[in-house]
């Protein structure tokens, strides 16, 4: 059983927590959700997840537990899915997107060295990954392969802010 920490519209605790699952929450009340995008270069790791988690195209991320920071939650994704142990230190909040009763914060990670990292696939989580570049996910969108969350996340921040500092994350 897992325990999930509620918080306010502003992202603070609110002292209380639910079982994941569990949807029976106040109209001002919200569980966290923390991703991260890697980029090694110019390109992005995505996975393909496991068929018992959807077989779609993602970036890794999860549920905040309860007594976890965002940025300790996607550290520990990151290890448990990947076998990949981030620098906290390397990640950037690039910001929040809201959606229903769930925020998810949004972080980018760059080592160029990882380009040829081994990782350690978490096999119930994620069935491969992949490096690609900006044009391969965005075709990844135009198909309806990449997860809705990942798509709406790239449109928000990773596109976005590609386009804005040409080229240069």
């Amino acid at each position: 059983m897992e325990l999930l920490d509620l918080y306010n519209q502003s992202g603070e605790k609110i002292g209380k927590t639910i079982v994941r699952g569990d949807k029976n929450l106040l109209k001002d009340e919200f569980i966290k959700l923390s991703i991260v995008w890697i980029k090694a270069g110019d390109k992005f790791l995505i996975q393909k997840c496991s068929k018992e988690k959807g077989g779609e195209f993602a970036v890794t991320g999860g549920h905040v537990t309860s007594g976890n920071t965002s940025k300790q939650q996607v550290i520990l994704e990151c290890e448990e899915e990947l076998g990949l142990v981030l620098n906290e230190n390397k990640l950037i909040l690039l910001g929040n997107i809201y959606k229903e009763h769930a925020i998810f914060d949004i972080y980018l990670y760059e080592d160029i060295n990882l380009i040829n990292f081994p990782f350690k696939l978490q096999e119930i989580e994620v069935e491969s990954v992949c490096w690609l570049s900006l044009d391969e996910i965005e075709n990844l969108c135009k198909e309806n392969l990449f997860r809705q969350s990942s798509k709406e996340q790239y449109k928000k921040f990773i596109k976005n802010l590609y386009l804005e500092n040409e080229g240069k994350l």
